[in-house]
C-alpha cells in the first residue's frame, strides 16, 4: 500500500523531481507485514525503483507521518538532498486488531498516503515546522502490563486496557490538560515563527477521530468548529494510522477545497504525547484526479 501511494505521488511530482529522490521515510502503527529483523522502507524503494537514496522506517505512532515530514524537511533544509518521500500505511485488521473498538472513541480506517518534498518547487510550501514530546503521558499507552520478550499476534489487541488503567490512576482532566498544554505550545512556535494567528488560516487539520474526542481535544481547546477541518470526511475514513494529515491535504487539493494564497495548519499527534506542528501555504492547485476515497451515507443520515 505504501508503495502504491508513494507511486501515484512520484507521479504528480515528476514534473518537479522527477527521478531524484535522496530520502525514503516510512511511517506506520501497525503490523507492516513481518514481525521483526524487517525494515519495510526499503521494501518500498525497491518498490519503487529508487536508487541512491537513504530509505527508513519512523515510529511515532498516529503522528509518525508529521514527523516524518519534520524530519525530511531538517534534512532538505540541511542541504543533504533535494528531494524527499514521506509514506504511510496501515490496515487494521484481525485477529490482532478489531478496529471497531480498539480504542475509545477513534475507529481504525485501512489506507495509504504519500507525499513528496523538494527544495525546488511544488503546490504548497512549508513555513514553518516544529515537534515535541511530552513524555509524562507515555504512560497512556502503555499501561500497567509488564514488558513482554518476544514478538506475536495478540488476539484483539487494543488500546483502550492501557488507557483505561491509566486514566483511573491520573484522572482524564490530567490527560486533556496536559496534551493540550504540549500542542498549543507547539502552535505558538510554529505561530511565532511566521507571525500568524489561528484566524488567518483558511483550514486546520487534525487527526481523524470520534466528534467527542476531537471536540475535547482540538475543537474546544483551540475555539474553533468542526467545518474548519475534514472531520465530514475524516469520521467515514476513519483514523488512518500515521497518515491522516497527507490525506486530508490530499484531499482538500483534489476537492479544490483550498485557493492558491490559503493557509492550512497540520496538527499532528500521537502516543508518547508526541505533536508535531505545520504551517502550509497553498501555491497552486493542481488538477488532480481524486484518489481520496468519497463515501455514500446510509438512507436517512446527512453530513
Amino acid at each position: 500500500m505504501g508503495a502504491i501511494a508513494g507511486r501515484k505521488a512520484l507521479e504528480r511530482a515528476a514534473d518537479v523531481v522527477g527521478d531524484q529522490v535522496d530520502l525514503i521515510l516510512h511511517a506506520s502503527i501497525y503490523h507492516q507485514g513481518r514481525d521483526h529483523h524487517w525494515n519495510s522502507a526499503p521494501y518500498i524503494q525497491r518498490e519503487l525503483g529508487i536508487t541512491d537514496a537513504f530509505a527508513l522506517n519512523v515510529e511515532g505512532m498516529s503522528n509518525g507521518g508529521m514527523a516524518a515530514i519534520d524530519l525530511a524537511t531538517a534534512q532538505l533544509e540541511a542541504g543533504r538532498g533535494t528531494s524527499a518521500l514521506v509514506t504511510t500505511a496501515d490496515r487494521f485488521c484481525p485477529p490482532g486488531f478489531d478496529r471497531w473498538r480498539g480504542s475509545y472513541g477513534i475507529v481504525f480506517g485501512d489506507g495509504s498516503t504519500a507525499m513528496v518534498l523538494s527544495t525546488t518547487g511544488g503546490f504548497a510550501r512549508i513555513h514553518a515546522i516544529a515537534s515535541t514530546t511530552d513524555a509524562s503521558l507515555e504512560p497512556l499507552h502503555r499501561g500497567t502490563a509488564p514488558f513482554t520478550s518476544a514478538y506475536g499476534v495478540v488476539a484483539d489487541e487494543n488500546l483502550r486496557t492501557p488507557k483505561k488503567s491509566y486514566l483511573e490512576e491520573v484522572g482524564t482532566e490530567s490527560v486533556l490538560r496536559r496534551a493540550e498544554e504540549t500542542m498549543t505550545g507547539a502552535i505558538s512556535k510554529v505561530l511565532d515563527r511566521t507571525g500568524h494567528k489561528l484566524d488567518d488560516f483558511a483550514r486546520i487539520l487534525v487527526p481523524n477521530m470520534g466528534h467527542g474526542l476531537m471536540e475535547d481535544q482540538f475543537f474546544k481547546p483551540l475555539g474553533i468548529p468542526a467545518e474548519r477541518t475534514v472531520w465530514n470526511w475524516g469520521r467515514h475514513a476513519g483514523h488512518l494510522g500515521a497518515g491522516d494529515l497527507t490525506a486530508a491535504v490530499t484531499r482538500l487539493v483534489e476537492k479544490k477545497e483550498v485557493s492558491p494564497g490559503d493557509l492550512v495548519l497540520l496538527i499532528g499527534t500521537g502516543g508518547g504525547y508526541s505533536v508535531t506542528v505545520a504551517v502550509l501555504e497553498i501555491e497552486s492547485v493542481p488538477e488532480w484526479h481524486e484518489t481520496t476515497t468519497d463515501f455514500d451515507l446510509p438512507a436517512g443520515v446527512t453530513e
